[in-house]
């Protein structure tokens, strides 16, 4: 998006602040300035990619070299994308707006199978051809890393390099690289030949595969072999982050606008797993574990608290419950936002391991979630993916979870595992009706009367790369389905709530999960047929999948029901994850008879292959004693504000600029997250789940400036209102203004409301009428009957509410409303019935509402 434009566009998208790039703590340099400019490019929405962690590490350590400037790229919506057809402009990057086929790297993020179409539609809206080998040899240098990368063949035709591994030292090598290659070629990188000789220096790093030195060959059977064209490159053997402490830790991470999938500050506390799960991609591909310490994660947290006005931490972890301090690591955290009502996530704790000091602890916090993963409904098929976890677990955890406060517990289940029989399905059933039979320990009368809820998430295995299970077959889509309605049928029960994915998402996932070289061009076919978005329900299309699969001859039961034999060579052969071939036939053959094998946390090495116990081995830190000296204690937390002596204060601010594309819930979110960071000491409310006492104005519509707007707080009484003004202005963005502060008991003593409010309006590109507007001002009334939200139907004079407008020139007016008895109108109503402007015509206008005089400081 160039400069010039934006402004036109974003009024006309539904939620412009995803293409601001002015977010808190997001890092701009002058492209002009550095050595190399690197584009991270998530190919989901804005508010998908901003919860995405491993982008924000990438972005703190990218950005902390000098001569690197990192800026993120996300996949536009679906209007976005067609105003940035229709205008001819190229797909930008947020901070700095530059075309993203400018920049020296263009990074992917590959999390998820269904995101794949995505990559395309950034690339052609960047104006970069699809396949790497139609790409000329300047740059940018297009490359991808992430779980997915760990079977890159359906995407090596696109790509120029993967990223196999922890992508943190490796990011860096490739820019070093990069850069001294720039600084030694300069014209000479234009020469053809000249990428793949950048391209062999990359290939020195661990980790780095490049689809181009290997041709793709396939035999009469339709199997896919690599040939390397290089012998030294023949495998490429995963990057490992030996420690992670090694490398910077987001401590002030951007703080998205909107509503992101995970509004909370995420703290990731280890890394890898030693369960041993043989579904698990996840568990395979990050090993070892590696926990960072207590002492690192508190004032990681401390600092990124301060940096980003979160209250609330989520812990991030594969089992997180398996962190060997967990109940320490919790006790500090509590203590150091001790006035801001914390809350402590836990994202998902494996069955049994809610030790009593752990629930003293959970009894204290907020509680923002609750899940387990039982997998399996049979102890035989759970030991046969050794899940490790018995029914006692199970219902025990539940039970725990209940009498600690939890009333809504989510469940995940897997549908068409290896081994499954119709006993396992039903098992599903009666484990789920055992676990809603739970009664939660209520107080007095309503003990055993609680309500409590259960979720329960049904979703189709799929056998992925890396792991015991990957030669076996994914069960059918009609299997999948007849399974889901078998749940269906009997799972009615008022205490479960059923949910699923669908199959045919589940197919295509698993089809791209195990898929080989072939599946680029229906990549391709699927995308120019209209695939966007898979991955989101509502814009998912499997008809047009089955056409492209149909056209370009490509059979997707190839990879997804057949069972593939010990002999059969797979697409990612040449990936070395770490993990021995020989571990992981073991794995599945023991989970034929079924045989569990033990966490090697607790039991020693099991043999897997990834440690050598000189560089690559597990990180795990012994308990130590609270770093606070605090006791563990099961008192509930004290809220903010029952200690202090406490005062109204009303806040004044203007929206200007930029800031007309926040809705009223993403300014408040603003204001809140500014109040915290300042250190000013406010009260929250009483209840299960406190918030900052904080009351706004009539929240003005999106696409609105104001001069002056004002919400109310509730703060110590000691604090004076310069301080609120100054403070909270250092922190906010530059297009929203603290302009005064004062008591609200002074206001409400000193001041009378203005009836009236005073717009000025500007148009872009059309133009006012001035015998229209005297025309309408002669009337006597001017009667239109409206429909509100919840269907009411009333008549509204928009005459008698509209004082005066004054036409200034053809383009500018000011209009003064009033409001109708409770219901305030708002000029768009009088410009679209009135002066029958188009509603793009409003939408592009700019609308501002004009200071009162009110503002006291």
């Amino acid at each position: 998006m160039n400069k010039t434009n934006i402004q036109e566009i974003l009024p006309l998208v539904e939620m412009p602040s995803r293409y601001l790039g002015n977010e808190a703590n997001t890092i701009k340099k002058d492209p002009s300035t550095v050595d190399l400019t690197f584009a991270l490019a998530f190919p989901d929405l804005y508010e998908i990619g901003t919860s995405h962690f491993g982008m924000q590490i990438l972005y703190t350590i990218l950005n902390q070299e000098p001569k690197i400037a990192a800026e993120r790229v996300f996949t536009p919506a679906p209007d976005m994308e067609g105003l940035l057809r229709d205008r001819q402009i190229p797909l930008c990057s947020l901070e700095s707006r530059k075309p993203l086929n400018t920049f020296d790297i263009i990074g992917f993020s590959l999390l998820y199978e269904l995101n794949f179409t995505n990559i395309l539609t950034m690339l052609d809206l960047a104006q970069i051809p699809f396949y790497a080998d139609q790409r000329p040899d300047t740059f940018p240098l297009v490359i991808a890393g992430g779980p997915c990368a760990f079977n890159p063949e359906p995407l090596a035709d696109f790509f120029d390099l993967f990223v196999i591994g922890d992508g943190e030292e490796v990011i860096v090598e490739i820019s070093n690289k990069v850069m001294e290659w720039k600084a030694t070629q300069k014209d000479a990188a234009s020469e053809p030949g000249a990428k793949q000789a950048l391209l062999k220096r990359l290939a020195t790093i661990q980790g780095i595969y490049i689809p181009s030195f290997y041709r793709a060959d396939f035999n009469d059977q339709g199997f896919q072999t690599l040939e390397p064209l290089f012998p030294e490159h023949a495998t490429v053997k995963r990057a490992i982050l030996t420690d992670l402490a090694k490398v910077p830790f987001p401590t002030e991470p951007i703080v998205p606008f909107g509503k992101p999938v995970h509004d909370r500050l995420r703290l990731e506390i280890a890394r890898g797993c030693s369960r041993g799960c043989r579904f698990c991609q996840a568990g395979i591909i990050y090993r070892p574990v590696r926990e960072r310490t207590v002492p690192d994660l508190v004032e990681i947290t401390r600092t990124a608290m301060a940096a980003t006005g979160y209250s609330d931490v989520s812990l991030l972890s594969l089992s997180t419950g398996d962190y060997s301090d967990l109940a320490h690591l919790m006790e500090e955290l509590l203590a150091i936002n001790s006035d801001q009502c914390t809350a402590i996530s836990l994202p998902s704790i494996r069955a049994g391991r809610l030790t009593p000091e752990l629930m003293r602890i959970i009894k204290r916090v907020k509680k923002t979630g609750f899940t387990i993963a039982p997998e399996a409904g049979t102890q035989r098929l759970r030991d046969a993916i050794n899940k490790n976890i018995t029914e006692r677990d199970i219902v025990d955890t539940v039970t725990n979870a209940f009498d600690l406060g939890w009333r809504m517990i989510k469940l995940y289940f897997m549908n068409g595992l290896p081994t499954e029989t119709q006993e396992d399905i039903q098992g599903i059933c009666d484990l789920a009706l055992r676990l809603a039979a739970i009664k939660p320990q209520g107080k007095g009368k309503a003990r055993g009367k609680s309500k409590a809820n259960i979720n329960l998430s049904f979703a189709t295995f799929i056998p992925k790369a890396h792991t015991p299970f990957q030669r076996s077959a994914q069960i059918s889509t009609q299997q999948s389905i007849d399974n889901l309605n078998f749940l269906k049928k009997n799972l009615r029960h008022p205490g479960i709530n059923l949910k699923w994915q669908n199959p045919e998402m589940s197919l295509l996932e698993g089809v791209w999960a195990r898929g080989d070289r072939r599946l680029a061009r229906v990549l391709v076919a699927a995308w120019e047929k209209g695939c966007r978005l898979d991955g989101w329900s509502d814009m998912f299309n499997f008809d047009l999948w089955v056409t492209a699969f149909n056209e370009t001859g490509v059979d997707p039961a190839f990879f997804t029901t057949r069972e593939r034999s010990a002999d059969e060579p797979l697409p990612w052969d040449h990936i070395d994850c770490g993990v021995s071939p020989q571990f992981m036939e073991e794995e599945f053959q023991k989970a034929l008879t079924p045989e569990t094998t033990a966490d090697c946390r607790e039991n020693g090495c099991m043999g897997c292959g990834i440690c050598d116990f000189e560089t690559i081995e597990p990180v795990v830190h012994p308990c130590a004693p609270p770093l606070t000296g605090a006791a563990v204690s099961d008192t509930p937390m004290a809220r903010p504000g029952d200690n202090m002596n406490l005062a109204k204060y009303r806040i004044y601010y203007s929206k200007l600029g930029d800031a007309r594309h926040f809705g009223h819930l993403e300014l408040a979110k603003i204001m809140r997250r500014a109040i915290r960071r300042t250190g000013i000491k406010v009260a929250y409310s009483k209840g299960f789940n406190p918030s900052m006492q904080m009351s706004f104005d009539d929240p003005l519509p999106i696409g609105m400036e104001s001069q002056e707007e004002f919400f109310n707080i509730t703060a110590e009484a000691t604090t004076t209102p310069r301080q609120i003004v100054t403070g909270i202005n250092k922190v906010l963005p530059k297009s929203i203004s603290i302009t005064g502060c004062a008591p609200l008991a002074a206001i409400r003593n000193s001041q009378k409301v203005n009836p009236e409010t005073t717009y000025r309006i500007t148009l872009n590109g059309d133009t006012f009428d001035s015998q229209e507007i005297d025309e309408f001002m002669t009337l006597s009334e001017f009667q239109v009957e409206k429909t509100s939200f919840k269907g009411k139907r009333r008549t509204i004079d928009l005459r008698k509410v509209t004082q005066r407008i004054d036409f200034l020139d053809s383009s500018h007016i000011e209009m003064v409303l009033i409001k109708d008895e409770d219901r305030t109108i708002r000029p768009a109503e009088i410009l679209t019935t009135v002066l029958g402007l188009p509603e793009k015509a409003v939408q592009t206008a700019t609308i501002v509402k004009l200071k009162q005089g009110n503002s006291i400081c």
